[in-house]
C-alpha cells in the first residue's frame, strides 16, 4: 500500500511541470533524481536542470540535445552545446554559430549570432561582431544601438555598458534616465546598486543617488535595509537614507590591525607626489619609446650610471610603470606604462602635473584660504615662457577634455546650430566631434593659444573686436569659467548676451553641499588661478546679475561633469 502511494506521488510529480523544481541533478551529474531516486534508466555524460515545458539539456556520445522527464530525446537533431529552456526557447551552439530552438528542436528564427544568452521576459541578450544588443522571440533586435555589454531584463529594465560606463535601458531600448556610472546592477524593489569614483551606493529609477554616502560594498535593499561595508572596514546595515542602523561587525579586537592599515594608506597618500615626479622622469627620459632594453643598453643611451639607473628603474617597477624580465635581464613597459605610449596626451599630462605640484600657493594654502575675496589670476600655463612646454600643457588639457566628451554629440542636441562660439582651450576638443559638415566653429580666449595646438582643428580663432561679425546660435564654455572670479564670469556671460547668442552651454563640475565630489579639484583651481567650482545655486545667483539667461536643463555628461543649458 505504501509503495503504491509512493508510485502515485512519483508519477504525479513527473507529469506535473509545476513540480519540475523537485527534480534534481544527481551528484555525478549523469542523470536526474526525484525524491532521492533515479528519474529514468538512461545515463548521460552530463545533464542540466529541467525547465518548463518539462525539458532538460543533456550531452552524450551523440552530441547535445534535450530530454523529457522519461529520459527520452524529444527531437533527432544533435548540437555542440544545449542550454535550458526559457520562454519556450533554448540557446544552442552548432558548427554555424549560436541561436535558439523551440521545444521541437527547430530554429526559432533565421539569424545566427556570435553568442546568445537565455530569454528573460521574452527578450534575450545576443552578441554579434563583438557588440551586444537584445532580440525578441522572433530573433529581431528591439533597438538599433549596440553596446559593449548588455544584461538580462528584469521588470522591463536592463543594464548596458558602453565605453567603460553603465546605464539602464527600458524594453524598447530607450535610456531610462541617461545617467552613467562606473558599474550598475539591475533594479531590485525600486533601487539599483551603482558605483562612481567615490564608491558604491544605491540609485532610484531616475538614476539619482538616494543618499550622499559612499561605501566600499553594498547589497540590495531587503525590507528597507541593506548590508554595507564602509571604507573603515565596518560591516553594517543601512536604511533608505544611507544611515547605518545596525553594526554587524565592529572594530573591537581588529582596531589595531585597522589602525595599521590606515597608517599605511595615509602614508601612501602623503607621499603620492613621488609617483608624479617618477612618472615625469620616465617621460623626460623617453622610456616609453626606448623600452624594452637591458640595463646596460639603457645606461649607455641615457648617460646614467648603472647604480643610479637601477635605483630609478626599481622605483618605476614599484609604481608599476615598468616590469623586469629576470631571465632576459630586460626592462619593459607594464600595461600602465604602455598607456603613455598608446595614449599620446598622457605624456604631456605627466609634464603638466609635475608643474602643478610645485605651485607656490600650495605651500601657503592656509594664507590663501584666509582671504575673504580672491581675484582670479593667470595660470602657470598662460605664464609659461617655453613655447614647447606650453604646447604640452594645452595638449594635455585637450586630451583629457576629448576623453570626457566622447558621448557629447549623442547627449547634447545643438538644435541645428550653424555657428558655435567656443571659449577656452578645453572647448577645442569639441572640434574633434564637429569636424564635418557645415558647422562653423569659432574660438575665443584672452590668452593666446600656440598655433600648433589648433593647426589641425577645424576652428577659427577670433578676437573680441570681430565677435559681432558672426551670428552665433550657441556659445560653449568648457571648464573655462571655473578659472575666474564671479565678476569676471559675469562679464563673460554679459558678453555673449550682448552678442545676441540665445543659448549657452556651461560644461562644469557642479558642486553639491551634500557630496564631496569635486572638492580636491576646486582647491587646485583656487591654488592655480584663484577661480572656483560652483554649486547650481551659485550659478543661478550669477545669472540673476547677468539678467536674461535662465537654466533650461542640466545634463550629466560623466559622473563628475555636467552641461548647464542656458537659454535666453
Amino acid at each position: 500500500m505504501q509503495d503504491m502511494q509512493y508510485e502515485k506521488t512519483f508519477d504525479k510529480l513527473i507529469e506535473d511541470n509545476q513540480h519540475l523544481k523537485s527534480i534534481k541533478v544527481s551528484s555525478c551529474e549523469r542523470f536526474h533524481e526525484l525524491l532521492g531516486n533515479p528519474l529514468y534508466e538512461n545515463r548521460f555524460i552530463k545533464v542540466g536542470k529541467f525547465h518548463d515545458p518539462g525539458l532538460a539539456p543533456v550531452y552524450d556520445e551523440t552530441g547535445a540535445y534535450h530530454i523529457d522527464t522519461k529520459g527520452r530525446a524529444v527531437y533527432h537533431n544533435r548540437f555542440l552545446k544545449t542550454f535550458g529552456f526559457y520562454c519556450n526557447r533554448a540557446a544552442i551552439e552548432d558548427h554555424t554559430g549560436y541561436y535558439h530552438i523551440d521545444p521541437s528542436g527547430c530554429k526559432a528564427y533565421k539569424q545566427l549570432y556570435q553568442w546568445v544568452g537565455n530569454y528573460q521576459e521574452d527578450i534575450c541578450v545576443v552578441r554579434r561582431h563583438d557588440k551586444c544588443f537584445h532580440i525578441n522571440l522572433n530573433g529581431n533586435r528591439i533597438y538599433q544601438e549596440e553596446y559593449d555589454y548588455v544584461g538580462d531584463f528584469k521588470d522591463g529594465i536592463a543594464v548596458v555598458y558602453k565605453d567603460g560606463k553603465a546605464t539602464h535601458i527600458d524594453n524598447h531600448g530607450k535610456l531610462l534616465h541617461n545617467k552613467w556610472y562606473k558599474k550598475l546592477n539591475v533594479f531590485h524593489k525600486g533601487y539599483s546598486i551603482a558605483e562612481d569614483q567615490h564608491g558604491w551606493f544605491h540609485i532610484d529609477v531616475n538614476g539619482s543617488p538616494v543618499y550622499q554616502q559612499r561605501f566600499k560594498m553594498v547589497d540590495a535593499f531587503y525590507n528597507d535595509m541593506a548590508k554595507v561595508e564602509t571604507f573603515d572596514g565596518i560591516l553594517g546595515q543601512i536604511d533608505i537614507a544611507g544611515n547605518i542602523k545596525f553594526s554587524i561587525f565592529t572594530l573591537g579586537e581588529e582596531f589595531q590591525v585597522n589602525q595599521e592599515s590606515q597608517v599605511h594608506k595615509i602614508s601612501a597618500e602623503l607621499s603620492a607626489f613621488w609617483k608624479t615626479y617618477l612618472t615625469n622622469a620616465a617621460i623626460e627620459l623617453d622610456l616609453p619609446s626606448i623600452l624594452p632594453a637591458t640595463t646596460k643598453v639603457l645606461s649607455q643611451r641615457l648617460s646614467i650610471t648603472i647604480p643610479n639607473l637601477e635605483r630609478l628603474l626599481r622605483a618605476l617597477w614599484e609604481i608599476e610603470f615598468v616590469g623586469y624580465n629576470k631571465k632576459q635581464n630586460l626592462w619593459q613597459l607594464s600595461s600602465k606604462g604602455k598607456c603613455f605610449k598608446e595614449i599620446p596626451f598622457l605624456s604631456k599630462a605627466a609634464v603638466m602635473w609635475a608643474r602643478v605640484a610645485v605651485e607656490k600657493n600650495w605651500l601657503r594654502i592656509t594664507d590663501v584660504l584666509r582671504q575673504e575675496q580672491m581675484p582670479s589670476f593667470k595660470s602657470f600655463k598662460e605664464r609659461e615662457e617655453s613655447e614647447d612646454r606650453k604646447i604640452a600643457f594645452y595638449q594635455a588639457l585637450l586630451g583629457y577634455s576629448a576623453f570626457d566628451t566622447k558621448e557629447f554629440n549623442s547627449m547634447i542636441n545643438i538644435d541645428g546650430a550653424k555657428n558655435i562660439l567656443l571659449f577656452g582651450v578645453h572647448s577645442l576638443s569639441l572640434a574633434y566631434i564637429y569636424n564635418k559638415g557645415s558647422i562653423g566653429l569659432y574660438y575665443y580666449d584672452e590668452h593666446k593659444v600656440p598655433e600648433p595646438v589648433i593647426e589641425d582643428l577645424k576652428v577659427k580663432p577670433i578676437v573680441q573686436e570681430k565677435l559681432s561679425a558672426i551670428d552665433y546660435e550657441l556659445g560653449i564654455f568648457y571648464r573655462f569659467l571655473q578659472h575666474y572670479d564671479d565678476d569676471k564670469v559675469i562679464s563673460y556671460l554679459r558678453l555673449v548676451k550682448d552678442k545676441g547668442i540665445p543659448r549657452v552651454l556651461l560644461i562644469e563640475t557642479i558642486l553639491d553641499y551634500h557630496s564631496s565630489a569635486g572638492g580636491s579639484v576646486d582647491i587646485n583651481i583656487m591654488v592655480e588661478t584663484g577661480g572656483k567650482l560652483r554649486t547650481l545655486s551659485d550659478w543661478e545667483k550669477i545669472l540673476k546679475q547677468v539678467k536674461g539667461f535662465k537654466v533650461f536643463d542640466v545634463i550629466p555628461l560623466t559622473d563628475y561633469l555636467s552641461a548647464i543649458d542656458l537659454r535666453y
